[in-house]
């Protein structure tokens, strides 16, 4: 009896044993998967680069003073319109008015001295002709001779002496005249002063660079927008393109055009950017100087073109993820694939293998088409521009108008047979449909999603 038992749990023990490696290894129903898809349309897309820039005048003069003094009246203020030429402030002008009366006064000397010397050098000349015909009569000495004549040059020398005196005068005179002219202070240029660095009664001190007084922009009805741009996006940047931005205070949007793009690069925190201008209209001077403009920079359009989604050109189904490894990390489509027929496989081409696609390049791209809510097929197609929402079929893209491209799986695996409702679970495709939505998404018309 004691056999007969060991034998009966040794085979309860075998089948149990079976009976799980079995369900282990039992054959797997193949997951059925459900994908999303979109309609291929024609419509536009706008390729652009966004960045942030400051307004700034067209044109900024900085009113400076050449010289030092207390400044004893301001005739502009900020925001004031001035005109070319017109008097906006003015520096006490005592003391210039001073050095130049004492400029002239040495100048009058210098030209009495040159007189007195003229004066001395005709009778210093007369004197050596005399002495010359005195000395061929043998009336007069050598060194007498020798004495006129020394005489004479020295006076000649005193003379050229005195007339550089006199054109040093002169230079003294014309400083000082352009220091007290300067203590009146004109604007150089038509505008609006933008800043005002001074108050009367100030005294400001005129060194190497001249003190500023005043800054006036030229002109407010146009303004230019510097930007940064970053070095991986300036290479699609030129000069002529449109450019649309906004700034914060207010909704409306501007218009602009690259004007500039400037070679001086900037590095901050490892980004490299480069300076572009812009310039716009400001109409009603709304924008200020100073404003921070979120600026697109319009590269490249296309209107009435073939566009796909983003989503379907990244799209990768699991199936071919399985076959990029196998191949080398190459998209799929490359290499022909196996036949697969459930799971969400499209059709296969001859022999049980994919059709090999056109020759490979830099924007040819695997797309997928949705055949059913389970089956799909790959399509290669050439890709233009795009922006975040859509890209360009350059070519194939005829082809594709009104068929459905897989952006996305839907779920899963599609329960079968009856289920009980669970409230809090998602309504899975087919089933609920309300309002022509397909599991919560647009049903897009008849055709699978």
């Amino acid at each position: 009896m004691k056999i007969v038992k060991w034998i009966v749990t040794l085979v309860i023990i075998g089948a149990l044993g079976y009976g799980w490696y079995w369900y282990r290894h039992r054959p797997q129903k193949p997951e059925m998967i459900f994908y999303r898809s979109q309609e291929v349309q024609k419509g536009s897309v706008t390729q652009e680069v966004t960045a942030t820039g400051t307004i700034a005048p067209i044109k900024k003069v900085s009113v400076t003073t050449q010289v030092t003094g207390k400044i004893v009246s301001l005739a502009a203020d900020y925001n004031s319109r001035i005109t070319e030429g017109q008097v906006i402030a003015t520096i006490d002008p005592e003391t210039y008015e001073s050095s130049l009366a004492s400029a002239k006064a040495q100048l009058k000397n210098n030209e009495a001295n040159l007189e007195k010397t003229l004066a001395q050098l005709k009778l210093s000349k007369k004197e050596l002709e005399r002495q010359k015909k005195l000395f061929e009569r043998d009336m007069t000495t050598e060194s007498e001779l020798d004495s006129a004549q020394a005489n004479y040059d020295q006076l000649l020398a005193t003379q050229k002496s005195n007339e550089a005196a006199i054109e040093q005068s002169r230079a003294s005179v014309k400083t000082a005249e352009k220091n007290l002219k300067d203590c009146t202070i004109n604007s150089p240029v038509t505008g609006v002063v933008i800043d005002r660095a001074v108050e009367e009664g100030q005294t400001v001190v005129s060194s190497m660079n001249a003190t500023g007084l005043f800054t006036v922009a030229t002109e407010l009805t146009r303004v230019k927008v510097e930007a940064a741009i970053p070095e991986a996006d300036i290479g699609g940047v030129t000069v002529g393109q449109k450019v649309f931005f906004t700034v914060d205070a207010y909704k409306d949007h501007f218009k602009g055009v690259v004007t500039q793009i400037r070679l001086a690069s900037t590095t901050t925190s490892n980004v490299v950017t480069y300076p572009v201008i812009i310039e716009a209209e400001n109409p009603g001077e709304k924008l200020f100087p100073g404003m921070t403009a979120n600026i697109s920079i319009i590269i490249e359009e296309a209107d009435d073109v073939v566009l796909v989604p983003n989503a379907a050109t990244r799209f990768i189904p699991p199936f071919a993820v399985e076959e990029m490894a196998n191949a080398g990390g190459r998209r799929p489509g490359m290499l022909p694939a196996p036949d697969r027929q459930a799971g969400g496989h499209g059709p296969a081409g001859e022999n049980g293998a994919m059709p090999p696609p056109p020759p490979h390049s830099e924007n040819t791209k695997t797309i997928w088409i949705a055949d059913s809510l389970t089956e799909i097929h790959p399509v290669t197609v050439e890709l233009g521009i795009t922006d975040s929402v859509n890209t360009v079929v350059t070519a194939g893209g005829e082809e594709l108008l009104g068929k459905k491209v897989v952006v996305g799986k839907m779920s899963a695996a599609m329960p079968s047979g009856p289920q009980t409702s669970n409230p809090f679970m998602p309504t899975p495709p087919g089933r609920n449909r309300r309002n022509g939505n397909n599991g919560g998404r647009p049903a897009g018309g008849p055709g699978p999603r």
